[in-house]
């Protein structure tokens, strides 16, 4: 299991998990809300890399395109 989480100080936060969670099917997924009192939107994710460090920087290039939506 595994997250990388990013926060703001507008309150908005996201992240990718890789854990169970029961609104979204299978484990890896990505989960956002524009301020913390808004419900968490999750959606379902995938990732090619197959080592840890190719993991972050794939991980790292999906944050930063989720970020400049």
């Amino acid at each position: 299991m595994f997250k990388l989480h990013y926060s703001e100080s507008s309150s908005y936060d996201c992240g990718f998990h890789n854990e169970p969670n029961p609104h979204v099917e299978g484990w890896f997924h990505f989960q956002e809300r524009p301020t913390s009192d808004a419900k968490y939107e999750y959606s379902p994710a995938s990732l090619d890399a197959r080592t840890p460090a190719s993991a972050l920087w794939e991980l790292l290039d999906l944050l930063e395109d989720q970020i400049r939506k």
